[in-house]
């Protein structure tokens, strides 16, 4: 039996997520690399952190879709 695909919520439900947290690494590592005097340091950090659990939100949300 094939698998339903994805409703349009879902896929902004999933945008939205991503792009929050994208934001938010960034943003939060933004703040730290403020206070801590270590511009850009902490910026890529949070940046690579935000990327990273937004393919995997992705990742755990789509996971029933493809199998």
């Amino acid at each position: 039996m094939p698998n339903k695909p994805p409703s349009p919520w879902t896929l902004v439900g999933v945008g939205s997520a991503m792009a929050t947290s994208v934001a938010g690494g960034l943003i939060l590592g933004f703040f730290v690399d403020k206070r801590e005097l270590t511009l850009p340091l902490f910026t890529f950090v949070g940046l690579a952190v935000g990327i990273v659990v937004a393919c995997l939100y992705a990742y755990a949300r789509f996971r029933k879709f493809w199998s």
